[in-house]
């Protein structure tokens, strides 16, 4: 019994860990709402991976902290997969042509600020943008 339950993972990230659907943009232009986009953000370990139906998923690392949640290290899947190239590393010229336009990330490397997270509600912030996200 003990080595079934002892092998057994919890969430490495508590109530950050799974899959989030981003529901609204707040700029100061507005709100965007976003739940037609039907765009998600997966955390798992250190590694999360954004996508939507209609692009390839992009994926990054981050580091959690009590109050902010840092991504760095934005990879996608290679569209050549199949030919044994498995991943492209996204570069800050990339960002800046609009790779996580969706998302309004411009950066390889950025940090947010954890304004809400509980079971159900996840808030980033940074400088004049809010991510709303919803447990999904």
């Amino acid at each position: 019994m003990t080595m079934a339950v002892g092998c057994d993972k919890t969430p490495a990230n508590g109530p950050l860990d799974g899959q989030w659907q981003l529901m609204s943009i707040e700029t100061p232009q507005g709100v965007r709402d976003t739940k037609a986009d039907r765009s998600y953000l997966c955390f798992q370990l250190q590694l999360t991976q954004w996508f939507h139906p209609d692009s390839r998923p992009v994926y990054a690392r981050f580091t959690h902290r009590s109050d902010s949640i840092r991504f760095y290290d934005f990879a996608r899947v290679s569209a050549q997969a199949a030919e044994g190239d498995n991943d492209e590393w996204i570069t800050p010229r990339q960002m800046n042509e609009g790779a996580m336009d969706d998302w309004g990330i411009h950066t390889t490397d950025i940090t947010y600020h954890v304004r809400r997270l509980d079971g159900s509600r996840l808030q980033l912030e940074r400088q004049d943008t809010l991510l709303t996200l919803r447990k999904f």
